[in-house]
């Protein structure tokens, strides 16, 4: 697909206008890129969890279900594109109307689980990897409650939007119904305060970390990209503030939808980010490996021996197979309870070289010795 087919016109309806369908084009572009990005950025994370570590653990399975949803939300996407959605609500045939406004009725209850599920795998994650920062995790479980208790109403209040609920795509039908927009709309906050929160969170408790300067760039890089959905769900939030009540609805919904795909594709990529660490970790230190031993099998069996004997033992890094969670894939030891150390202040020379692994809690602790002579009379 070209730029100029892209923004093209074609088709003409029965007065022989041309019909604008850029916006339809833009959807086709934007869910092909989502289904590939999640699916190829998924697949990563599940060859590193099955193939090079030692399979799934709990915090996959929300990521599992995030990308599945995720999915099948841009499929809709699609079908909707297929009825009308993307072009003007006059240039959809009669027979696509009734589709379309299926469509969106599906993609509005799927929203609110696929974003739940999106954010609890990333703010799961972060409570994980900060797991010694008792107030944090606690602030962070009783906002997941909080998000629950929201998106699990709002998602029996959505299937029941309309009474009966075939009203909801045949307005003529006898019923009621509730408002749509305003049922959109807070979906549309709720998402920007919980990606806010994800971008926000890990700053300062990186920044506090023991870490090198270049770690802490990579952890806040890697827990704070789930807020680039931030950008998604606030510009979603502007368009249903000022188109949600057009009444060219297969336009308005379209370019609306389109952001909110976006920002569960965002939210899913980011929650496979630990793991894609681990397998560039990994994939370095099989080519490390590999050189080391082009090295050693130059040198005789005599010397090794020697080398053996002379050597001091060191402590093993923790290797990819005994990496239980993406905590561990971040920031070794992470999830264990914080150590304390109690140093006495020293040659600065021999403390630069100490490099914490892990969230330590460094205690220093100076000792003053008097001494008191006593004389005797």
């Amino acid at each position: 697909m070209t730029l100029m087919e892209l923004f093209g016109r074609d088709d003409v309806d029965a007065t022989g206008r041309p019909i604008d369908r850029s916006v339809q084009k833009w959807n086709l572009a934007t869910q092909i890129i989502c289904i590939t990005t999640m699916t190829i950025f998924f697949g990563l994370r599940s060859f590193t969890r099955l193939v090079i570590m030692d399979g799934y653990r709990k915090e996959d399975w929300p990521c599992l279900g995030a990308w599945f949803l995720g999915v099948c939300y841009s499929v809709i996407a699609l079908i909707m594109g297929h009825f009308g959605g993307g072009v003007h609500y006059a240039d959809v045939p009669i027979s696509h109307r009734i589709p379309f406004e299926k469509t969106v009725y599906v993609t509005m209850v799927m929203y609110g689980p696929t974003a739940f599920l999106t954010k609890l795998s990333l703010l799961w994650i972060i409570a994980r990897v900060f797991s010694p920062y008792r107030k944090t995790v606690i602030f962070i479980y009783v906002f997941l409650a909080i998000m629950l208790a929201y998106y699990v109403p709002a998602v029996i209040v959505k299937i029941r939007i309309c009474d009966p609920i075939s009203k909801f795509w045949a307005p003529d039908t006898p019923g009621t119904c509730l408002d749509q927009t305003s049922i959109i709309l807070a979906d549309a906050v709720v998402s920007v305060v919980s990606d806010m929160t994800i971008l926000i969170l890990p700053l300062p408790l990186t920044l506090g970390l023991q870490l090198p300067f270049k770690k802490k760039l990579r952890v806040i890089g890697i827990l704070g990209a789930g807020g680039l959905a931030c950008a998604s769900s606030v510009i979603r939030l502007v368009l249903i503030i000022l188109t949600g009540q057009s009444k060219d609805a297969t336009l308005a919904f379209m370019r609306i939808n389109m952001f909110g795909n976006a920002e569960i594709a965002i939210g899913v990529i980011c929650t496979c980010l630990p793991a894609l660490s681990a397998l560039a970790s990994h994939t370095h230190r099989e080519y490390l490996s590999n050189r080391d031993t082009s090295r050693k099998n130059t040198n005789s069996s005599q010397y090794e021996l020697s080398k053996t004997k002379n050597s001091r033992p060191s402590r093993t890094p923790m290797t990819l197979t005994e990496i239980e969670s993406d905590q561990d894939i971040l920031i070794p030891n992470a999830q264990e309870a914080p150590r304390i150390e109690t140093t006495v202040r020293g040659d600065s020379e021999q403390r630069k070289n100490l490099e914490p692994m892990g969230i330590m809690r460094t205690v220093d602790v100076s000792t003053t010795v008097t001494t008191r002579y006593i004389e005797n009379e």
